[in-house]
Order: structure tokens, then C-alpha cells, then sequence
């Protein structure tokens, strides 16, 4: 029994020294020699920096915004205007039943945040028009538009008779018109614009007056896909419809809102416009638009457009 219990001894005492091994405080480990036979000396040593913070990359800005480099900005949240020194590019190509094609285009550039010019550019330079911005869109109050200056000029010599134009010569089409466009909520946004446009011609009773709003609400379906639906309503002042068709300047409108044209009768016309659009990156749309006439003869325009932003003084 005796030798029995200086085994068991024997074997406590070889188990002791690696249990306490095992249990001893693993920062121990890392403090000098010099430090551990001096306690007060530990007791004032500085702690080990903590290692540096890693710098965000555009992948956790990504992840945490929900938005990637490139990914297109939602329709609703577009300012009406565009960005300082920054281009865009569109044109529109409509379709009127067995009546004539409507094809329009337009070059906008961003002077400021606020202020841009529009020209066109088919079949010539033929317009100069300015608009300002006065607020925001994503604001309570919403942003309010000016747009001011000459919407289209044309000169020319007619080589087949058209007895329902005058004779040919030089005429100015100066326009003006207000707008708003306020967001609401997460995915809708309002836009309306009223516009004025007097045909400036130097020929006799050439002359015309006409007047248009149009009135819009946006819905995005997706970040990159969006729907709107409205009412347009145009008119000439004191006179018939004397030019082919009035294309009004609309606030980067993908649609045409308004359907008045001198060879479909009449000198008023009520329109729905229905638009798609569609743009899977930031820099280019493409837009699909559909405008039935409802008032006073039944007509319908449609069409698809494309919209190309440029950035080329971004660094």
C-alpha cells in the first residue's frame, strides 16, 4: 500500500509544472524577460498599438451605400439641369401614322450647377436656348425652371409647291416657359412646364402665336428602369397651326408631349403622354414614348429616343 501511494506522488508531481504551463496568462508570454523580474517596471511600460484601421476601398463604400461605381442615378433623383461642364447628347425619333416623322435632337452643356445651354444641331445649328434652376429637386420645396431664348430658326428655298405653307423665307421661333420638379417620397417625382412660343416671320401674316403645359409623374420601377404618364395640352393664339409641327423644348423630357401639327386639323390638341425609360448606366438612356391625341381627333405619336451624358473635363 505504501508504494501504491509514492507512485500516485510521484505522478501529481510530474502533471503539476504543464498544468500550470497551460493555465499561466498568455500575455506573459509576450513581455521581455527583463520585464517580468522587474514588476514595477512592466507596471509602466506602454501598450502595444492597436493595428491601423483599414482605409475604405470603393468596395465597402459600395456595400454600404447600395450603389456602385457606374450604377445609373434614378430617374426621380435627377436634377433637371445638368452638372457643371457637363455634355449630353439626345434625339428622338417619332412616328405619326402615314403623316410625317418627327425627328428631334438636342446638345445641352452645363455652364453650372444651375444654368445650361440647349442648341440642336440637325439639319444645322438652329436654336440657342438657356435654362436656370432656382432649388433643388430633392428639396421641400422643389426646383423651379427658366427656360428663355431662340428654339429653332429656318431659311430656305421651296423647290415643290406646298399650298398650305407661305411663300419661303426666314422665320424665328423665340420661346419661353416656367417649370417645377419636386421628388416625393422614394420612387415618385412631378415635373410641369408651361411654355410660349412666337414664329417670328419675315414674310406677310406669317406670324404665330402658341401656347403649351404639360404636366407629369414619374415612378421608379427599378433604379434603372422608370415609367411616366401625364397630360399635355397645346394651342394656337389668334390663328391656325402655320408650321409642319410644333416641337416644344421640353424640361429632358424622353417623350413628345404634344401632338399639333398643321396637317392634322385643327389648332388645339390634348395629349397623354406615356414614357419608358431605361438606363442601366450612369452615361446612357435609352426611351421608349407613346403620346395619344384624346382631343379633338383622335392621333397618336410614337417613338424611341437615346441620351448620352459626357464628362470629359472630370477628373
Amino acid at each position: 500500500m505504501l508504494t501504491f501511494a509514492l507512485l500516485l506522488a510521484a505522478q501529481a508531481a510530474d502533471v503539476a509544472p504543464d498544468a500550470a504551463s497551460e493555465t499561466a496568462d498568455p500575455a506573459e508570454s509576450h513581455v521581455p524577460a527583463a520585464l517580468q523580474n522587474d514588476p514595477e517596471a512592466a507596471a509602466e511600460a506602454p501598450p502595444a498599438p492597436a493595428p491601423p484601421a483599414a482605409a475604405p476601398t470603393a468596395a465597402t463604400e459600395g456595400a454600404r451605400t447600395g450603389r456602385r461605381v457606374g450604377d445609373p442615378l434614378p430617374l426621380t433623383r435627377r436634377e433637371p439641369t445638368l452638372d457643371a461642364l457637363q455634355f449630353m447628347v439626345g434625339a428622338r425619333y417619332g412616328l405619326v401614322g402615314t403623316g410625317p416623322t418627327r425627328f428631334v435632337d438636342d446638345v445641352r452643356f452645363g455652364v453650372t450647377e444651375w444654368l445650361e445651354l440647349r442648341t440642336a444641331l440637325v439639319p444645322y445649328p438652329s436654336s440657342l436656348m438657356v435654362r436656370a434652376r432656382i432649388g433643388a429637386q430633392q428639396s421641400a420645396l422643389g426646383a423651379f425652371l427658366l427656360d428663355a431664348g431662340l428654339a429653332h430658326w429656318d431659311a430656305g428655298l421651296r423647290v415643290v409647291p406646298d399650298t398650305g405653307e407661305a411663300n419661303v423665307g426666314m422665320r424665328f421661333h423665340l420661346e419661353g416657359g416656367v417649370g417645377y420638379a419636386r421628388a416625393l417620397g422614394e420612387r415618385f417625382a412631378v415635373h410641369g412646364q408651361a411654355h410660349y412660343r412666337y414664329r417670328l416671320s419675315l414674310l406677310p401674316n406669317d406670324d404665330q402665336h402658341a401656347v403649351a403645359a404639360d404636366a407629369h409623374l414619374s415612378y421608379d420601377l427599378l433604379d434603372a428602369l422608370a415609367v411616366s404618364a401625364g397630360l399635355g395640352v397645346a394651342t394656337t393664339i389668334g390663328g391656325p397651326v402655320r408650321e409642319l409641327s410644333i416641337a416644344f423644348v421640353e424640361t429632358d423630357g424622353p417623350g413628345m408631349s404634344h401632338l399639333l401639327a398643321r396637317d392634322e386639323g385643327g389648332d388645339q390638341s390634348v395629349t397623354i403622354p406615356l414614357t419608358m425609360t431605361y438606363g442601366r448606366v450612369e452615361s446612357f438612356d435609352v426611351d421608349l414614348f407613346c403620346t395619344p391625341r384624346v382631343w379633338p381627333e383622335p392621333g397618336v405619336v410614337f417613338g424611341a429616343g437615346v441620351r448620352l451624358r459626357l464628362d470629359p473635363f472630370k477628373g
